[in-house]
């Protein structure tokens, strides 16, 4: 049986020599490798350099370029959507293409705010904030393999995963989601920041706060919930 295909989008970054590139962490790769998925890396196609660029300083994509895009993401059989600083135009054809195809999709810590950014956009919201950090629990400890404890919703796609009400996370980011649109919120930290949207009516639709794909050493709700993941992908890849 042939592995499934994981588009993992490309995020603008700068190399130790202040080069600038487009990547993946090796965590999220690896992540995907270990769980018997097909890495791809799906580059933005713009004749920029993204680094040096705000978002909104980016010209429009064309239709021919917004065609290119779906036509690599036809080639996936899931969406990966990982953390980052910026995010782009790319990101919400990637993103609104594969949810129109009912393609599995997971995204991580900033990947799963830039999903609520999105949903509230395409619901023509206009109340979508992300807040700083400001409680009793730091939640940007990189090198803490637990941070704090998250209280998971009953009748969600996340809890028929994990099957636990309460399970302990890592935690790398300064900013929370204050609200969701159209998703359903399934997990709050304990100090009652969102930390996993959904959407219920698709395949595979979950966004987490923290880092699941470093912590599958060591931590079997990580572990459940990429194999659910993987598990999605490669049903779609069998019925597309």
């Amino acid at each position: 049986m042939k592995k499934p295909i994981i588009g993992l989008i490309g995020r603008p970054d700068m190399a130790s020599d202040d080069d600038k590139v487009i990547c993946i962490w090796e965590g999220t790769r690896r992540a995907i490798v270990k769980k018997g998925g097909i890495p791809l890396l799906i580059l933005p196609n713009q004749d920029i350099e993204y680094e040096t660029k705000k978002p909104r300083d980016v010209e429009k994509l064309t239709d021919e370029q917004i065609e290119e895009l779906k036509e690599v993401v036809d080639l996936c059989d899931a969406i990966l959507i990982p953390g980052g600083y910026k995010f782009y135009e790319y990101d919400k054809v990637i993103y609104s293409y594969a949810l129109q195809k009912n393609m599995p999709i997971l995204g991580i810590c900033a990947g799963m705010q830039m999903m609520c950014r999105i949903d509230n956009e395409l619901a023509n919201a206009t109340y979508y904030t992300t807040t700083l950090n400001d409680t009793g629990i730091n939640h940007h400890q990189r090198e803490i393999k637990y941070v704090h404890n998250i209280n998971i919703k009953r009748n969600t796609h996340l809890h028929e995963i994990l099957g636990k009400d309460i399970i302990k996370v890592n935690s790398k980011h300064n900013y929370h989601v204050d609200r969701v649109s159209t998703l359903k919120v399934s997990a709050y930290s304990e100090d009652g920041f969102i930390e996993a949207i959904e959407n219920p009516d698709k395949l595979f639709t979950i966004g987490v706060q923290w880092h699941p794909e470093t912590m599958l050493e060591y931590d079997e709700d990580a572990n459940k919930i990429f194999d659910a993941f993987i598990e999605k992908a490669l049903y779609y890849k069998q019925n597309k």
